[in-house]
């Protein structure tokens, strides 16, 4: 077990190591810990991953435990962070055709309290900087704050109601 201030007690990293310099988790390692759960119990048990205009696709819900098992965070000292999700979450939050004008996932991120800096380097990867350490579970939870606020800025962009 690694002791290092971003590593969370009892909970493994999914790669790496904090004694190696770097350690990845997946969301759902953290979904009963308090600063994700809190996060999760705030989510409607199912969210719909929407289609944009220009998509033929079928509209589907993805669950709450979906969504933790896609969603990632690595760090190598809590202050710097990669974020990353699967294809499936990247449906909630931007279309998979074409382009929306402004970044909704990073300016929810941006908006986080003590996220200093975010950059989208690729379409389902972020890198951003917060202000103080945090935990990875904390990390998290900002994360998954982020993508439901972006999910729901979506939504609206697109011009759609949810039922949530």
């Amino acid at each position: 077990m690694t002791s290092s201030p971003f590593a969370v007690p009892g909970v493994e990293p999914q790669a790496g190591s904090a004694d190696q310099g770097s350690v990845g988790y997946r969301g759902d390692q953290f979904a009963g810990l308090p600063a994700v759960a809190a996060v999760l119990d705030g989510l409607p048990a199912e969210l719909i991953a929407l289609a944009g205009p220009a998509e033929t696709r079928e509209e589907y819900p993805i669950g709450r435990q979906a969504l933790t098992e896609q969603v990632y965070v690595s760090t190598d000292d809590g202050l710097r962070w990669g974020l990353g999700f699967a294809d499936e979450v990247g449906f909630l939050v931007q279309p998979s055709k074409g382009r929306i004008p402004e970044d909704l996932i990073e300016k929810a991120l941006a908006e986080q309290p003590g996220v200093a800096s975010v950059f989208h380097y690729d379409r389902e990867s972020f890198e951003a900087e917060t202000s103080e350490l945090l935990r990875a579970d904390e990390m998290m939870a900002r994360w998954l704050a982020a993508i439901f606020t972006a999910h729901q800025a979506y939504a609206s962009h697109l011009g759609r109601e949810l039922p949530y």
